[in-house]
């Protein structure tokens, strides 16, 4: 299962369960005539329960946030309503905003969205609600944003603490970075001792396909680049998430004519498996060879030294590092 296909398992099943509570508050409020709570809960639990059938549906694609949207900005009317017009119905469920948001939303996006939530809350219990629950509601609201951000915190935490073990990564499922150094020094080794080829890719998502492209886009569209290269290469052959959108594809038994066909295989694929009717995605690559006296930190310096040598020339290149100096010195000749 991929960490995308998980993640919407994992969305389903919080927003069903959520849907199953808010639906026994409704009929807990309907039992006892307050049919305006019964209603609001009624609308929520809908909300939740499309949502989560929503994730259900889109498998190993992200899901749409527009659904999520919605339930954040229902939420957010609802609670605020509630302490203006409407006391003793829904004004409590501001205690939930803060974990919706950061259940949602990246941290930057929830953290702008809950420091504005805070504000209009303190201002409409300021302004609007009466009684001595006033300062109950600030307080408790506050200590639910304090657990939200404790947990939050952990998270991440937790994510920088296991990161260096992760073997390979969670978004593309390639090898991480960490280990590639030892991995090509081995494969370096093991040409040498052998007397095999060995020649590396360096590939990037070209510059242009990313411009309107949003962050979730952006997720997407390196989750099918890891797969497509997953389909793509040998089972022998190895690729690493080098940075954002660049990796690096080691290709043991393989020579300079050889890892040109297989740059050139994986641009073409790569357009087929990236691309939309929105937007046309490409990827360049820069390849090298190894050659005597080369090390881990040269070969890779070289590859991606011809990755930008034919990022320049445009979109949906790639240059060989040997190809690459014959034409520098052919300009500086000229």
């Amino acid at each position: 299962m991929t960490p995308v296909e998980l993640n919407n398992q994992l969305r389903s099943k919080a927003y069903s369960l959520a849907a199953v509570v808010a639906a026994l508050l409704a009929l807990g409020a309907a039992l006892f005539a307050e049919w305006l709570m019964a209603g609001v809960s009624g609308v929520f639990a809908g909300l939740l329960l499309a949502n989560g059938k929503l994730n259900q549906r889109h498998g190993e694609q992200p899901a749409p946030l527009w659904l999520s949207h919605v339930i954040v900005v229902f939420l957010v009317l609802v609670t605020l309503a509630a302490m203006v017009r409407y006391p003793g119905t829904a004004e409590q469920w501001c205690y939930i905003v803060p974990l919706i948001a950061f259940l949602i939303y990246r941290i930057q996006v929830a953290t702008i969205v809950t420091s504005a939530y805070s504000i209009a809350l303190a201002l409409a219990l300021i302004g609007y609600y009466q009684g001595p629950e006033k300062v109950q509601i600030f307080f408790i609201y506050l200590l639910s944003l304090a657990m939200s951000l404790a947990f939050v915190y952990l998270r991440e935490i937790k994510e920088q603490q296991l990161k260096p073990l992760r073997r390979t990564d969670n978004l593309t499922l390639a090898s991480t970075r960490e280990y590639l150094t030892q991995d090509l020094d081995k494969e370096i080794q093991r040409s040498e001792r052998e007397g095999t080829d060995l020649s590396i890719l360096a590939l990037s998502i070209d510059s242009n396909s990313l411009e309107h492209a949003s962050a979730d886009d952006k997720d997407h569209i390196l989750h099918r680049l890891g797969r497509m290269l997953h389909e793509n290469l040998r089972l022998f052959d190895s690729y690493y998430r080098y940075e954002n959108v660049d990796f690096i594809i080691l290709l043991p038994h393989c020579n300079s004519r050889e890892a040109a066909k297989k740059a050139s295989q994986l641009r073409v694929k790569a357009k087929q498996a990236l691309s939309t009717r929105e937007i046309t995605v490409t990827v360049s690559l820069g390849l090298a060879t190894l050659n005597v006296g080369d090390t881990p930190e040269t070969l890779i310096a070289n590859a991606r030294r011809a990755l930008t040598f034919a990022r320049n020339k445009g979109a949906n290149q790639q240059t060989e590092f040997l190809e690459m100096e014959s034409e520098g010195g052919a300009t500086l000749a000229g």
